[in-house]
C-alpha cells in the first residue's frame, strides 16, 4: 500500500517539475504567440488529468488513507481547484478530527474561497478551522503567523471581532500576540521575525521603538541579499516616520535589487510627501 502511495507521490511531483520546465522554457514563446500559449495550457491541463486520476483511482481501492488524501488535497490546491481541495481536508477531518495540519489547511481554504467569492460564512468557517488547529497544537508557529495574518485581512474584520466578542480596533492587538508567540516559538525564522516586526506598525499607538528593534533581529536573520534590502526599506520607513530623512535616504541608497523597485518608490514618495507637509 505505501509503495503504491509513493508511486502517486513521485507522479504528482514529476508532474509538477515537468510543467514547471515548460512554463520556464517556454517564456517568450507564449508572450508573443498566444495560439502555443493556448496548446501549453491543454498540455498541461491533461498532465494534470493523469495525476489527478492516479490520485481518484488510489484512493478508491484505500479510502481511509490520510496522507493520500492530505496529498490529493495539497495536489488541488495547486491546480487551483480550492472547492476540491476542500471537500478532500473534510475527509481527512472525518478520519481524523485531531489533525491539526489538516484543520490549518482547511482554514486556509476556506480563507481563499472566502476572498474570491465574498462568503461571510467562509470567513467564519476559517476562524473555527484556525482554533481547532491551535486548540489540538498549540506550539505550532505556523497556525499562530497564520490566524494572525487572517485577522490583519481588511474584509475578514467584522467576521473577526464578532468570533472573538472584541471590538475591531482591537483585532490588530490580538493579531501582534499571534506574531509575538510564532516568533517565540521559532525565533530563527526570518519570515515570522519580519512579520512580527511589521505587526507592530498596524498598533495604534504606533510602537516605533519595538518595531526598530525587531527589524534589527530580523536584520540578523537574512539569508540573502534581498531579504536584508527589504528590512533596510521596512526600516527607512520607520525612520521617516521619526523625521529622520537623512537616515532615510542613506538606508534607500543601499536597496538595489529590481524586484524591490515598486515598494522602494512608494516609501521614497511617501518621503517627499511628509517633507512637503
Amino acid at each position: 500500500i505505501q509503495q503504491q502511495f509513493k508511486a502517486v507521490l513521485a507522479q504528482d511531483d514529476r508532474a509538477m517539475q515537468q510543467i514547471g520546465r515548460w512554463l520556464d522554457e517556454s517564456r517568450e514563446v507564449r508572450r508573443k504567440d498566444p495560439s502555443f500559449a493556448f496548446e501549453l495550457g491543454q498540455q498541461i491541463r491533461q498532465r494534470l488529468k493523469k495525476v489527478r486520476i492516479a490520485y481518484e483511482e488510489y484512493l478508491k481501492h484505500h479510502p481511509d488513507h490520510i496522507g493520500a488524501r492530505s496529498a490529493f488535497a495539497s495536489f488541488l490546491t495547486c491546480t487551483r481547484d480550492e472547492k476540491g481541495a476542500l471537500t478532500q481536508w473534510n475527509r481527512v477531518l472525518l478520519s481524523d478530527d485531531k489533525n491539526a495540519a489538516a484543520w490549518n489547511n482547511l482554514a486556509n481554504h476556506y480563507g481563499s474561497l472566502a476572498l474570491e467569492g465574498d462568503r461571510r460564512d467562509y470567513i467564519q468557517r476559517a476562524f473555527n478551522a484556525y482554533d481547532q488547529a491551535l486548540a489540538i497544537t498549540p506550539d505550532e508557529p505556523l497556525y499562530h503567523n497564520n490566524l494572525a495574518v487572517a485577522l490583519g485581512l481588511e474584509g475578514f474584520r467584522r467576521v473577526a471581532a464578532a468570533h472573538y466578542q472584541i471590538p475591531e480596533d482591537k483585532l490588530p492587538e490580538r493579531a501582534l500576540d499571534h506574531f509575538k508567540k510564532c516568533h517565540a516559538l521559532a525565533p530563527d525564522d526570518f519570515v515570522y521575525a519580519a512579520d512580527l516586526a511589521e505587526a507592530y506598525l498596524s498598533v495604534r499607538p504606533l510602537r516605533k521603538a519595538k518595531a526598530h528593534a525587531m527589524w534589527q533581529k530580523a536584520r540578523k536573520l537574512t539569508k540573502d541579499p534581498r531579504q536584508l534590502q527589504w528590512v533596510e526599506l521596512q526600516v527607512a520607513f520607520l525612520e521617516i516616520e521619526d523625521g529622520q530623512y537623512a537616515k532615510a535616504e542613506l538606508l534607500l541608497k543601499k536597496v538595489t535589487d529590481p524586484t524591490l523597485n515598486s515598494l522602494k518608490a512608494k516609501v521614497a514618495a511617501a518621503m517627499q510627501a511628509v517633507r512637503k507637509q
